[in-house]
């Protein structure tokens, strides 16, 4: 076998025991969960990881193209469900897990869209045995990016080696999108997934990346290029390419209705 095949090798078996691994965590943290997943948000989604019930309750929301998951997909944002078979948002699914004669009674579920991906988000789904608490969606919002950016990574490494540099890149993209964030939040007074969804809407709007829409911002807003990392922690591949003149176009748009609203 040669080297190559060992990388290989051993990228595909990180990249779903990383996940698995981390599925598994959650799933020891919150009390009463039956289920969690991980998948795409892209036009045909894809199941990146799950464990318990949810490979295949997110399989028929797909089927139905209903549900939580579904809903967080398509609206980028978060939704939670009391109980799926009395949820009249999602009548078809409804019946779907009212017909399971085995189904826990209630059969609750949150859904959250992340944001680390260019075309949106990736959403992470909890199943539980009761209604979601407060406690619950606390510990969701803390494991989020963590599953989020470990999904980006298996992506990432999906088709070959990620290299050092990519994950510089793809670590800096994210970490100015969490900046843009914080902007928007501090004018509009909102919470991280409003904040979020604009730059979503502003993105597929202006028919730009999300990553250089949040670059555009944070050089808006900022009155300079956008902060990059310390050099002597990443190097020279840390540099973040200035926006470009669509992007800047479509921030100065964005940030003037977000201002006015």
């Amino acid at each position: 076998m040669s080297n190559g095949d060992v990388v290989s090798d051993a990228r595909l078996r990180l990249g779903p025991e990383l996940l698995s691994a981390l599925l598994d965590y959650v799933r020891g943290e919150i009390g009463g969960c039956l289920g969690v997943s991980l998948c795409t948000a892209a036009a045909n989604p894809r199941l990146l990881a799950s464990a318990g019930v949810a490979s295949e309750l997110d399989r028929l929301q797909r089927k139905l193209d209903s549900g939580p998951t579904v809903h967080a997909a398509r609206e980028h944002e978060a939704v939670s469900s009391a109980d799926l078979a009395a949820d009249d948002r999602w009548p078809d699914l409804a019946a779907a897990v009212t017909a399971r004669p085995d189904r826990p009674r209630p059969l609750a579920a949150t859904a959250v869209a992340g944001s680390w991906d260019d075309e949106g988000p990736v959403v992470f789904t909890l199943y539980l045995d009761h209604e979601p608490t407060a406690k619950d969606l606390r510990t969701v919002e803390e494991v989020e990016p963590m599953l989020a950016m470990s999904a980006a990574l298996v992506e990432y490494c999906s088709d070959e080696v990620l290299r050092a540099d990519q994950l510089v890149q793809m670590l800096e993209h994210r970490r100015i999108i969490e900046q843009a964030k914080g902007m928007i939040m501090a004018v509009r007074r909102c919470d991280a997934e409003t904040a979020f969804r604009s730059l979503v809407v502003a993105s597929q709007h202006f028919n730009v990346k999300l990553r250089d829409l949040a670059v555009a911002t944070v050089e808006l807003v900022g009155n300079a290029p956008a902060e990059e990392a310390p050099a002597e922690l990443l190097g020279d591949k840390a540099k973040i390419e200035p926006a470009g003149q669509q992007a800047r176009h479509a921030a100065n748009r964005m940030w003037t209705a977000l201002r006015e609203a």
